[in-house]
């Protein structure tokens, strides 16, 4: 590791010490001698990135912290007894494998013990072994690593006892001899670039139908454009609530998730939840679904069709739009055709027409592209491969729905001109919107989008903690 790097990196607690820099924190448990200062020391390392805490202590060892955690950090517990080594070398293994696992995702880990001394240090040794220090090597590089920790001027060594010092001396490193290119620093770059796109993708697709609340059903032209999200609209949503196109996307991200793959007749059953009961809905209640959907939904039920939609060539219903993100998120290994193809078979749930299905399969090219980090032209291009709407296809329909959101992305400059060039539309700027929120996010990253619309996003955690966890489903294809 660069010392100098190490040393531009704040240490949010005194008695830490940075092992990756800006990835993976080392150090003492976070909690405090009360209740204030726990909060306080919690809140310093999530203000330095800090999402993924991995606790070494077992459960009855130290006062608890993890309720102090916002939604979408991670909390882990791998015990280890206190002065002691792991029962079994797999334990060890897992606490690695653990690790690399978040990092792999994207997270800022603080890994820690109850002081940071022995079972902390003992881990690091070992991480370290296995990316090439070997033996007395990975103490030494572990002790360097130490130094920065202000703990050191008075425990000038770790790991703690001679048994966690020879557990570190004896461990083996990867069969290969090399080191694990998880933890490359391009390695590590690239799984954040990915994260932050996986994020953008769902939070600028709820961002975009949140925004687009006071807007839709409005007649292009006949309203004041809006310059911020307001909520409102013809559902009266709270600021920051979002629609259906929103709450089906994530009912498809669960079932892709939880069936671990494509099961249509799942996909429908958690759309008749959110229809029945407002299951992953930002407000609890079904909020804006149409009448064709509604049908197909019912239509499914009562003939027990895997595929209820109509095929009818004039429906055009543009609402499967909203749903292609979570589709090419999980497939995203897998490349772009087939996520496409995936994206067509989401859709026929409620809608078989042929224009719609060809909509859906040019946005998931395009959503493809954007999470790869591939430049606009690209994105646009892949978004246009089905060609311009036909000259009978409806104003409203889906292919003239793609084809505004594609527009109003190519005339953007950032995040925020793209999704109120979308919502100020009108007519189904909803659908529009969230489209273009999650080409706009996945292109621009979760972090450009506005401070206030981001934290304004009722159920965020929802949406960060999907996107985490197609991430991780698709770096894992990855390898």
């Amino acid at each position: 590791m660069d010392s100098q790097a190490l040393t531009l990196l704040a240490l949010p607690l005194p008695n830490s010490y940075w092992v990756l820099p800006g990835r993976l924190l080392a150090g003492e448990y976070p909690g405090g001698g009360s209740a204030e200062m726990s909060h306080e020391r919690v809140g310093r390392l999530l203000e330095a990135g800090i999402d993924c805490f991995l606790d070494l202590t077992h459960e009855p060892e130290l006062a608890p912290y993890e309720a102090l955690l916002p939604a979408g950090v991670q909390y882990l517990r791998r015990s280890i007894p206190d002065h002691g080594t792991p029962a079994a070398p797999a334990e060890m293994t897992e606490i690695l494998d653990s690790l690399r696992g978040a990092l792999r995702a994207g997270r800022v880990i603080y890994l820690h013990c109850r002081a940071g001394i022995g079972r902390t240090g003992m881990v690091v040794g070992c991480l370290l072994a296995e990316q090439g220090f070997a033996g007395e090597a990975a103490l030494g590089e572990l002790n360097r690593l130490w130094r920065q920790s202000a703990r050191s001027g008075v425990w000038p060594s770790v790991p703690e006892t001679p048994e966690q010092v020879e557990y570190v001396r004896r461990w083996l490193p990867l069969p290969s001899g090399e080191p694990d290119p998880l933890l490359e620093p391009s390695t590590l770059a690239a799984a954040r670039g990915l994260r932050d796109r996986f994020h953008g993708a769902l939070l600028g697709l709820a961002t975009g139908d949140a925004v687009a609340a006071a807007t839709q059903h409005r007649r292009p032209g006949r309203f004041t454009p809006v310059g911020d999200m307001l909520g409102g609209g013809p559902f009266d949503l709270p600021r920051g609530g979002w629609s259906d196109d929103t709450a089906m996307a994530l009912c498809l991200a669960e079932s892709l998730l939880e069936r671990e793959g494509f099961d249509a007749r799942d996909q429908v059953a958690r759309y008749r939840r959110w229809q029945q009961q407002g299951h992953l809905s930002a407000t609890g209640q079904c909020v804006g679904i149409t009448a064709s959907t509604a049908r197909a939904l019912a239509l499914a039920q009562w003939r027990r069709q895997l595929f209820a939609g109509t095929h009818d060539p004039a429906a055009q219903d543009p609402e499967s739009l909203s749903r292609v993100a979570p589709v090419v998120m999980y497939f995203f290994a897998q490349g772009p055709t087939v996520a496409a193809e995936q994206a067509a078979q989401a859709a026929r749930t409620t809608c078989q027409a042929p224009l719609v299905l060809s909509a859906c399969r040019a946005l998931a090219q395009a959503l493809h592209a954007a999470l790869s980090g591939r430049p606009k032209s690209s994105i646009l291009a892949a978004g246009r491969s089905g060609g311009s709407p036909p000259a009978d296809a409806s104003p409203f329909g889906a292919p003239a729905a793609l084809a505004a959101a594609l527009q109003a992305f190519e005339r953007s400059a950032n995040f925020r001109e793209a999704v109120l060039g979308a919502a100020n539309l009108g007519g189904n700027s909803d659908v529009v919107a969230a489209t273009c929120g999650a080409l706009a996010g996945a292109h621009y990253s979760a972090g450009s989008i506005p401070g206030p619309w981001r934290d304004g996003l009722l159920k965020r955690e929802w949406l960060e903690g999907y996107a985490d966890r197609l991430l991780t489903h698709a770096l894992l294809g990855l390898g």
